[in-house]
């Protein structure tokens, strides 16, 4: 899965005309409800699987289940300590390597994942509410905020995960929905900005993903017309390698 400023997503996207500022939600209040929303949707994956498929141990190349659900909930209490380090003044340490996560905590047993992926949420909401407006949405040196990664490591990236294993289990239908489940929700909270635009590319490279070229090419369109700062890393992208000798991709990029 490549990484993007999230950064994995039509044609039943709703179009409506998004919330204006006034209307729209408090950052604080509305990533608490995307942060629930995660909880839920995590929620609902796991209740389709078996204790066989809970249970499961992947591989390095080709993650279980399991694997995923170690994965986010060790970024999102990185996340959470990032937050927490404003209060504090201790830096976060940033995780290992996926390969490394992956070796340390194969053989933890599923309860002990996913108590740890959603007391990660706790942590991440109880931490937020102790973060000022000004502190929540200043840039750091990469040009990154609070906002920004806790919206991507508590619900983006989640969701681009989801997508996957719902696949890989067969259920294209689910996948594709939380999604653009993803979409209409960051539309919904924060409006057609910048974030609008990183959820709209994810469903853009989940359609390349799946040979949907026109589907993958139209979400691409819409993001870097939201947000032009997305024309680099979709670009360098690898999930949208099958789009590259398009005309119609092409086009994005020429005056």
């Amino acid at each position: 899965m490549a990484s993007r400023p999230f950064v994995l997503e039509g044609p039943t996207l709703d179009t409506s005309t998004p919330p204006d500022a006034t209307t729209l939600p408090t950052k604080h209040s509305a990533l608490l409800e995307v942060i629930d929303l995660a909880r839920e949707r995590e929620q609902r994956l796991v209740d389709t699987l078996d204790a066989d498929g809970r249970t499961a141990v992947g591989t390095v190349e080709h993650w279980a289940p399991k694997d995923h659900f170690v994965h986010l909930g060790v970024w999102a209490a990185y996340q959470a300590r990032r937050l927490e380090a404003v209060a504090t003044g201790s830096p976060a340490t940033q995780p290992a390597d996926n390969d490394a996560v992956f070796l340390e905590h194969r053989d933890d047993p599923w309860e002990t994942t996913w108590a740890n992926a959603m007391r990660a949420l706790d942590d991440n909401a109880t931490a937020l509410m102790q973060v000022s407006d000004e502190e929540l949405t200043a840039l750091n040196q990469n040009g990154s905020s609070l906002f920004t990664l806790t919206l991507s490591n508590t619900y983006l990236h989640p969701i681009a995960h989801l997508a996957q294993i719902y696949e890989e289990r067969g259920d294209s239908a689910s996948a594709e929905q939380v999604q653009q489940e993803a979409v209409t929700t960051v539309a919904r909270l924060f409006g057609k900005g910048d974030q609008y635009g990183n959820a709209v590319y994810n469903l853009g490279c989940y359609y390349a993903l799946r040979g949907r070229s026109a589907d993958a090419i139209a979400q691409v369109r819409e993001a870097l017309a939201v947000n032009p700062k997305l024309t680099e890393p979709i670009k360098e992208d690898v999930d949208l390698v099958s789009l590259h000798d398009l005309p119609e991709y092409q086009a994005l990029f020429t005056a």
